[in-house]
């Protein structure tokens, strides 16, 4: 079945709702049996007539007619207009990855697990900059991501080198136009985001990716982004975004972004340097007391710093962290050390030179072990 053929099937309702959202005007039509809806663009103004019935002997021919229409508007291919009206409810993100390599449509399976992964990463850094902007995620977990997440849907690859869809689905809008929903503004914040990116990277201003949390550059995001570079040397990634016609469209610069292989180099770099830098309020940590310093060994109404060894996320291996505790629960820290009890503890981690600093520290517990 063909594009044309899947168009043909589509309620009326679906093209209507579509064309409103899209900017389209409804006008009065010379009879019931059609609406007719029109748009000024730079060439004039451009008709559109959408039968009110399915039912019609003509309506399959008719609404080929609306969508050729509509691809030559929209400047949009007949396959991604097909499946945005299909999916009245759901912003739609679509890869393009264009290579001689793979003009087939297929790529290595190591290289479309990486991809999937990167998307996976995109939109939940995404997400948790919607929550709360920080340059740097040690743990993309949080909730409302991670349940929005999980209501995502791939859509089967199409033909065009290697493009792939993500269906992210959002409510349709009943009265309350300007209170967008979770969904939207994740989708909103990474179109923005990915449309900066580009700007960035294209022009050499790659410091920038440093300084924009608010714009949704996280190192998260960053390594994301990074790893969703094509395969082959002269491979390009190309993002589109289709919008939900149940709501109206968000204030984005553009409906399309395109990364050549080049331009890439940078973002990995600048997500390290944010890994690196960025002071991460409220983290846990768990490990071992592996040394105690106080500058007056006996003097126990003095402050204390301990040195623990734990894992940390994005770090391999284990982490030295040390921590300055009050007199008393340097005493507790004393006691876990000497009977190698596995303690937890959390502050803002935090990077001084080398060392790595967990400062205000609170909520210092020795866990107890199970019996087994």
């Amino acid at each position: 079945m063909t594009v044309w053929d899947e168009a043909a099937r589509l309620e009326p309702a679906a093209f209507k709702r579509f064309l409103r959202a899209s900017g389209w005007q409804e006008i009065e039509s010379q009879t019931d049996r059609s609406t007719r809806f029109v748009r000024e663009t730079t060439e004039g103004t451009v008709e559109i007539d959408i039968p009110n019935s399915s039912g019609f002997a003509d309506y399959p021919r008719r609404l080929r007619e609306a969508l050729e229409i509509l691809v030559l508007v929209d400047k949009s291919s007949p396959g991604d207009l097909v499946v945005a009206l299909a999916q009245p409810n759901a912003d739609i993100l679509t890869f393009r990855f264009a290579d001689v390599l793979f003009t087939d449509g297929t790529i290595p399976i190591d290289d479309a697990l990486r991809i999937r992964q990167a998307r996976r990463q995109l939109l939940l850094s995404a997400a948790h900059s919607v929550v709360e902007p920080l340059p740097h995620y040690p743990r993309l977990s949080r909730h409302d991501p991670i349940e929005l997440l999980a209501s995502c849907r791939e859509l089967p690859p199409r033909q065009g080198s290697y493009v792939t869809s993500v269906l992210i689905p959002v409510s349709p809008a009943v009265g309350q136009i300007d209170l967008q929903p979770f969904a939207r503004r994740v989708t909103e914040l990474l179109a923005n985001a990915l449309c900066r990116a580009e700007d960035v990277l294209e022009a050499g201003d790659d410091e920038a990716l440093l300084h924009e949390p608010r714009t949704g550059f996280s190192s998260n995001f960053l390594t994301a982004l990074a790893n969703l570079a094509p395969p082959g040397r002269r491979g390009t990634l190309e993002v589109r975004f289709s919008w939900a016609p149940g709501r109206p469209r968000p204030n984005v610069a553009r409906d399309r972004v395109r990364l050549g292989q080049t331009v890439f180099s940078p973002l990995e770099e600048a997500a390290r340097v944010l890994r690196e830098t960025s002071a991460v309020p409220g983290y846990e940590l768990e490990g071992y007391v592996a040394r105690l310093e106080r500058q007056v060994a006996d003097d126990t109404s003095k402050p204390g710093t301990v040195v623990l060894a734990t894992l940390i996320e994005d770090r391999p291996g284990t982490s030295k962290v040390h921590i300055t505790l009050d007199p008393d629960t340097y005493q507790q820290a004393v006691e876990a050390h000497a009977s190698a009890s596995r303690v937890r503890v959390t502050g803002t981690l935090t990077r001084m030179g080398k060392k790595l600093l967990l400062q205000n520290a609170g909520g210092f517990t020795v866990l107890v072990e199970d019996a087994e």
